[in-house]
């Protein structure tokens, strides 16, 4: 094993990391264009560090001058994507003329390390040296144009990560520290390379290359490198839909983009004039003096949202104001819109409620009688009674019972049985409030008494039993009584259905007694 075998298995090992990052960034290729110069650029690491690895592996002389071709081929390759990914990466158009100037030094270079073996140019002295054999070279005149071009482009490069990182902030610019870093570590690593060659025996720029793979596949897996790519300030305000102005200190005109110009009552340039006499009076007066936020109408029915605020410097001095107005007439347009819609169906919601409501009162009433019904009597009774035992106070039950109601119907027939239950629930609703009335169930009515003793609802009965006897029909002989039993709460039972069983016993009673008469429960 050589004395260099070791570090060539370091560089082995950081060509992995490149390779292997730059399969993680060609996945992005479709989230971003930097994608592809960074996957390019990673690639050619790869070439450049295998090529050392086997410069370094002890393989057979005609090898090793060939293999210093892939070697320089990738340091080519690697400085031109380089470049690239930088500018995809700051949000810089790439521009077809400026890529193909940056590939002809990398086809330069091919050229002269293909022909060097006969020109000396690139590399002036080789020799193989050691058992087994490694080129030793010294630098011609093509390399150290060859350095120098290329030092050029990665200064160049780090410069505008330096401004984009000035210019930006919180991701962006700690993506762009992650680039910086990137860039820096294999460039120190080549100085040493090139100015250090007594000392460092080996190319050592790709192993620094993996810290840089390291660095990249952080940005890519935490930071979104591929995904957040900064877009020049300048192109975002002249592409953005609202209009944009920006006043001075004076009051004048410095910028406006094409919605604004749009928006002016003047034509061509207005940059220099006063806001005043370029806008439209009633934009003058949204904007005002200071900050606001105002929605306006401008002639012709645009209603425009605008939007100012103060600019100021690091030391809080005026500079002027920026206003961004945007037309907002569509939105208000439907905003008008949907609140009719609204109101039409909130008065919707009103009708079908009143119906609900009116659907359900009628299916809670007797269709005969006007009456409520069994439906939800016995669930109101339920709460009325946990509202008496809660306050001590006593509710009281009459049942009551059309006598002979059978007979009625058998004798004079339905329309007369009818009739008789019709005049019975008047009754009993003039001598008690209505929703106290039920229809119970055929010839049955019950009758609450809330806040009534059972003394006090025996009497109570009485007078409903005497209203009942009362009621007269179109047919003369018919005499209408009733038969009445009482219970109250808590006396005779703390449930609807004790309450309603002692009321019924109660009634029984009265029938039993001879009808037309009322019974209070034991």
């Amino acid at each position: 094993m050589t004395s260099t075998a070791p570090l060539a298995l370091l560089i082995a090992v950081a060509a992995a990391i490149t390779a292997a990052t730059g399969v993680l960034t060609f996945r992005r290729r479709r989230d971003t264009p930097a994608a592809v110069p960074l996957t390019l650029a990673l690639a050619a690491v790869t070439v450049w560090a295998l090529a050392v690895v086997l410069l370094n592996a002890g393989v057979p002389r005609p090898w090793l001058d060939l293999l210093v071709v892939p070697q320089f081929l990738g340091v080519g390759v690697t400085v031109l994507a380089l470049r690239l990914f930088v500018d995809a990466a700051s949000g810089r158009a790439a521009r077809r003329g400026r890529t193909l100037a940056l590939c002809v030094e990398p086809a330069l270079l091919l050229v002269a390390v293909l022909v060097d073996p006969w020109t000396h140019w690139f590399h002036a002295t080789v020799e193989h040296v050691g058992d087994p054999e490694r080129r030793v070279v010294s630098a011609g005149p093509l390399f150290w144009v060859h350095t120098a071009y290329s030092y050029a482009v990665v200064l160049g490069a780090a410069s505008t990560v330096w401004q984009l990182r000035r210019g930006t902030r919180d991701l962006l610019r700690r993506q762009a520290t992650t680039m910086l870093a990137a860039i820096a570590v294999p460039f120190a690593a080549n100085l040493a390379v090139v100015f250090l060659g007594d000392v460092v025996e080996v190319d050592v720029t790709p192993l620094a290359f993996a810290a840089t793979g390291v660095l990249f596949a952080y940005a890519v897996l935490q930071q979104d490198l591929l995904r957040l790519v900064p877009v020049a300030r300048s192109l975002v305000v002249e592409t953005v839909a609202d209009a944009v102005f920006v006043l001075d200190a004076r009051e004048r005109l410095v910028d406006v983009n094409p919605a604004g110009r749009r928006l002016l009552r003047r034509g061509g340039d207005v940059v220099g004039e006063p806001f005043a006499r370029s806008a439209d009076p009633a934009l003058v007066r949204a904007v005002g003096d200071g900050e606001a936020e105002v929605v306006v109408r401008l002639p012709g029915g645009t209603d425009v949202d605008v939007r100012t605020r103060r600019l100021r410097d690091e030391r809080g001095r005026h500079l002027g104001r920026v206003v961004v107005a945007r037309d907002v007439t569509d939105q208000l347009r439907a905003a008008r819109d949907l609140e009719r819609a609204n109101a039409q169906l909130r008065a919707q919601l009103v009708t079908i409620e009143a119906l609900r409501t009116e659907l359900a009162e009628e299916a809670a009433r007797d269709p005969l009688t006007g009456l409520r019904n069994r439906r939800r009597f016995v669930d109101d009774l339920r709460t009325r009674l946990a509202a008496s035992a809660a306050t001590g106070e006593p509710l009281s039950l009459v049942l009551l019972d059309v006598d002979h109601f059978k007979a009625v119907n058998d004798t004079h027939g339905h329309a007369v049985g009818d009739e008789v239950l019709v005049e019975v629930a008047r009754a009993l609703a003039a001598h008690a409030r209505p929703e106290d009335v039920v229809r119970y169930g055929g010839e049955e009515f019950v009758v609450l008494l809330p806040r009534v003793d059972a003394r006090a609802a025996r009497a109570r009965a009485e007078e409903l039993r005497v209203a009942c006897a009362a009621v007269r029909v179109e047919v003369e002989e018919l005499r209408v009584t009733v038969s009445a039993g009482v219970a109250t709460a808590p006396d005779h039972g703390g449930t609807p259905d004790e309450l309603l069983l002692a009321a019924d016993r109660a009634l029984y009673e009265a029938k039993e007694g001879g009808r037309d008469q009322v019974a209070l429960a034991d």
